[in-house]
């Protein structure tokens, strides 16, 4: 038998340790690469129990909520409509506590859907006829609000214009029952210097000499003249006064010409000679 070198036995020795080392690191190694896989089964698992679980409420969740927007959708022309009352115990279509979990399945959900449409057109309904009952009430209450207006502005205007009319009366009355003044009231007589009542002779104040009243100073002496001579009469009275008011008026054109004074004298001078003649009749 071949005897084997010491330094080969020890090498040998030290191989054989390595190789068992290797084979306990390479056991020691599948196992925990077995036990990281069994770990990471575990997490994949429950990551993808937790993502259904996730993805069934959220489908819940929207088709509750695509259900109540569609009734609100289709009642209200997209705004947010939803017929819940708030009772004692909380919301009444809410159960369990308030919190309304939807349909656990796209039925349940289209019906509870369908049914929330018509409650919601229902209540729609309702309003609507009751919203058109108290605006035929106000239209009522307006035209009969505008009749009594108009019964009153009537009322109004009759007590008003019979108001007026009484005192209309009263004034004529009154006036019908004050004395007359006659015109003699009205202004003094023409001294004899001013008028000479024996041929009808007048002395014009300077002013009234002019071209202007020339015609209207013809008529008044020419009737004067006749009076005079035949005796006064109410025609010749009345001529002789609208002639000499229409002297009176005309002084208004020549007051930038002569002075303020002469322009007084004048006017009062005419006032005089306008009721001559009604002079003339009282002295009959």
């Amino acid at each position: 038998m071949k005897r084997l070198h010491p330094a080969m036995i020890t090498h040998n020795t030290r191989l054989g340790v390595l190789q068992a080392e290797g084979a306990a690191t390479t056991s020691k190694s599948l196992s925990m690469a077995n036990c990281f896989d069994r770990r990471l089964l575990l997490s994949g698992l429950s990551l993808l129990l937790v993502m259904a679980a996730t993805s069934s409420l959220s489908a819940q969740w929207v088709n509750r909520n695509v259900a109540r927007w569609s009734v609100g959708n289709a009642v209200y022309g997209g705004s947010w409509y939803s017929p819940v009352q708030y009772g004692a115990t909380g919301y009444s279509n809410y159960p369990y506590n308030g919190y309304n979990t939807g349909g656990q399945t796209a039925y349940g959900n289209a019906v509870r859907a369908q049914a929330e449409l018509t409650m919601a057109q229902g209540k729609a309904s309702r309003d609507a006829a009751v919203a058109a009952e108290h605006n035929e009430k106000a239209r009522a209450q307006y035209i009969e609000n505008q009749a009594r207006y108009n019964q009153l502005r009537q009322q109004q205007r009759e007590v008003i214009e019979a108001r007026k009319a009484k005192e209309t009366a009263e004034r004529r009355e009154k006036g019908a029952a004050r004395p007359q003044k006659k015109p003699t009231d009205l202004y003094s007589k023409l001294s004899a210097y001013q008028l000479d009542r024996t041929t009808g002779k007048v002395e014009w104040p300077e002013c009234l000499n002019g071209k202007q009243f020339e015609e209207d100073r013809a008529m008044i002496e020419s009737i004067l003249s006749s009076v005079a001579q035949n005796g006064p009469d109410e025609r010749s009275a009345g001529i002789i006064r609208e002639t000499a008011n229409h002297m009176k008026a005309g002084t208004n054109d020549i007051l930038s010409d002569i002075s303020f004074e002469a322009y007084t004298d004048a006017r009062k001078f005419l006032g005089s000679l306008s009721v001559e003649g009604y002079y003339a009749l009282e002295e009959l």
